[in-house]
């Protein structure tokens, strides 16, 4: 995987954007489990921070059919098209 790649909504850097992705975002913002593995990875939204709403978004595309998540989107490694503060993602060979 190229430097600076990720699936977008990702959390848990495992390659699939499912329910322990919003379950990692949660679990990090409101039970302090410590720093999340790639920001810019679980921002969902892709609003330049990781938050609430970004749980919220996987659980709606998932569970609600949702409008899709940004690009790269969920589906597909790529870098972050959208410049913001968030560290870059180091991902390994594999995405």
């Amino acid at each position: 995987m190229a430097s600076g790649a990720s699936r977008r909504g990702d959390a848990d850097v495992n390659l699939v954007v499912e329910l322990t992705d919003a379950v990692r975002i949660l679990t990090a913002l409101f039970f302090g489990t410590g720093r999340l593995d790639c920001e810019d990875a679980a921002d969902a939204n892709d609003d330049g921070e990781v938050d609430l709403s970004d749980a919220i978004k996987i659980l709606v595309v998932l569970f609600l059919g949702g409008a899709a998540i940004p690009p790269p989107g969920m589906s597909f490694c790529g870098p972050d098209p959208t410049p913001d503060r968030l560290p870059i993602c180091l991902y390994g060979a594999d995405c």
